[in-house]
């Protein structure tokens, strides 16, 4: 599939879903899937075992199961990817995938939900009506080190001031302390209309701290 081809999907895709999704931007290791799974928590956000991407049958989106989420190249078990959920790149060729992406998105219309979408690029000169989080903060705070061996570390995206964009402090949300984390949480609800979740949230991103504990002491 030529890049001009994958473009015009891009942009009849994201018109086909203005005003029913909401896109996550950001940079590798800047655990954007984390975030989907937190916004997955709230009644207003579609969810399904399909986009949960467990090796067990589980729907929460933040309960991690025993057995772990399904990864392609880390093993680790410290990372959460989502099924379903990414935008494809002009270098990729995913038809099947894009196939059961927008068999997720038809159900997510039918219970009149919002859709997430997940990008590594910057697509939102393809339509700037659809609310984006882009993902910024500090890669050093973030201390993911595991990940490094399958990916060159970047610089994570700074805030920007832009029409319907949202910058989420990735480090605010997973700080160790409650208040901040709190402080992140709560406005970022704010701005989605969502009714916050506290407890719940806050449970699932100190595990996912502890697995990428974890994966940092195994992989010195």
């Amino acid at each position: 599939m030529s890049d001009k081809q994958v473009f015009k999907y891009q942009y009849k895709l994201l018109k086909w879903l203005e005003n029913k999704t909401i896109i996550i931007h950001f940079v590798r290791g800047s655990a954007g899937n984390l975030i989907h799974r937190v916004l997955g928590s709230h009644d207003s956000i579609y969810w399904s075992y399909e986009i949960n991407n467990s090796y067990e049958t589980e729907n929460n989106s933040i309960k991690w199961p025993k057995k772990g989420y399904i990864e392609t190249y880390i093993d680790q078990g410290c990372t959460c990817h989502t099924g379903y959920s990414f935008i494809e790149e002009p270098h990729e060729n995913k038809i099947y995938y894009r196939m059961c992406r927008n068999a997720e998105i038809l159900k997510a219309m039918k219970q009149d939900k919002t859709f997430v979408l997940q990008t590594h690029l910057d697509i939102r000169p393809l339509n700037k009506n659809i609310k984006v989080l882009r993902i910024v903060g500090d890669v050093n705070k973030l201390k993911r080190n595991h990940l490094y061996k399958t990916h060159t570390p970047k610089q994570f995206y700074k805030p920007t001031i832009e029409d319907n964009t949202y910058n989420l402090n990735i480090n605010n949300l997973v700080d160790k302390s409650y208040d901040i984390f709190e402080k992140e949480y709560l406005t970022l609800c704010s701005y989605l209309n969502l009714i916050p979740n506290t407890k719940s949230v806050r449970k699932f991103i100190l595990v996912w701290r502890s697995k990428q504990d974890f994966g940092n002491k195994i992989n010195v």
